[in-house]
């Protein structure tokens, strides 16, 4: 299949600086270059400035930093901004500790197109047998089926059959729409009015919007061993938000489409962005 671009890439960030770097190298060794780069910052008390202005000059299209004030855990609010900043369609969405294989983009942009939105799972590795940032550079992260099989046994990589691509049997049957990894169009996203922004705090918010895109029409793919990912593992997170809860549920049972407040509600003077690198000229408007 083509794969047309130019896209943009969203990144959701909080702190963690050092896997930012991380992750920008994986994105700056894809086999498909012409994106651009929208972190999505939930807040961060942390500088990513001097990260960001040396890492830019790597990325065709330079790299869009969007922050708000941290006021507990708003990723939908902040995630909608990233989408009306960036210029390019379509949209890949993906979280700062999940290091994209080198064939990522391409792959997300070989499936996706208006009336389907891909999505796909991720292999967990632990942080400390991920290549430095200079490293990645020179030779990639190096993570193929057969060290990923050394790192299972070692007790250093989980859920490896999501770890490579394959040419067949690459889809599942699952539909949820999984936040770390996913890609749509412009088009639909808009028309589904983005994330809910009444959902604060961990969880639900992605699957909201994956239900409420298949509520107006869109057909979600996972292409499990096409758009690979490597999770870095962490503590796991609340497995329960009963206000979140809620709010999925009345999703399902009113069958709603679009968000109640979402990117037409967003206000460009509640956030900062900040633009490092190529010029970003002929901005899309929503």
């Amino acid at each position: 299949m083509d794969t047309p671009g130019p896209a943009s890439v969203i990144v959701g960030t909080y702190n963690d600086a050092g896997i930012i770097e991380i992750t920008l190298a994986a994105l700056a060794v894809q086999s498909f270059r012409d994106f651009e780069l929208v972190l999505a910052d939930d807040g961060s008390d942390q500088d990513y400035a001097p990260i960001l202005a040396k890492w830019a000059p790597r990325f065709t299209h330079g790299i869009q930093h969007i922050t708000q004030d941290k006021r507990g855990f708003r990723k939908a609010r902040v995630l909608n901004r990233a989408v009306l900043v960036s210029r390019f369609g379509p949209l890949i969405v993906m979280d700062m500790d999940c290091l994209p294989h080198r064939d990522f983009v391409r792959n997300h942009l070989a499936y996706v197109e208006p009336g389907t939105a891909i999505t796909g799972r991720r292999t967990h590795v632990s942080h400390d047998v991920v290549p430095s940032p200079e490293k990645i550079l020179e030779s990639g992260l190096g993570f193929g089926p057969a060290s990923l099989m050394g790192l299972r046994l070692r007790g250093k990589a989980r859920i490896i059959e999501h770890g490579f691509v394959s040419p067949v049997f690459y889809e599942s049957h699952n539909r949820r729409l999984h936040g770390s990894n996913f890609s749509v169009s412009r088009k639909d996203i808009v028309a589904v009015n983005g994330w809910n922004e009444e959902f604060e705090g961990w969880g639900d918010e992605d699957s909201d919007l994956g239900l409420r895109l298949q509520h107006s029409g869109v057909r979600i793919r996972n292409l499990r061993n096409k758009v690979i990912q490597f999770h870095l593992m962490h503590d796991q997170l609340p497995p329960v938000n009963p206000k979140n809860d809620a709010l999925f549920e009345r999703t399902k049972r009113e069958w709603m489409v679009r968000s109640p407040v979402g990117l037409a509600e967003s206000r460009a003077e509640h956030f900062k962005v900040v633009r490092h690198g190529a010029a970003l000229d002929n901005p899309v408007q929503v």
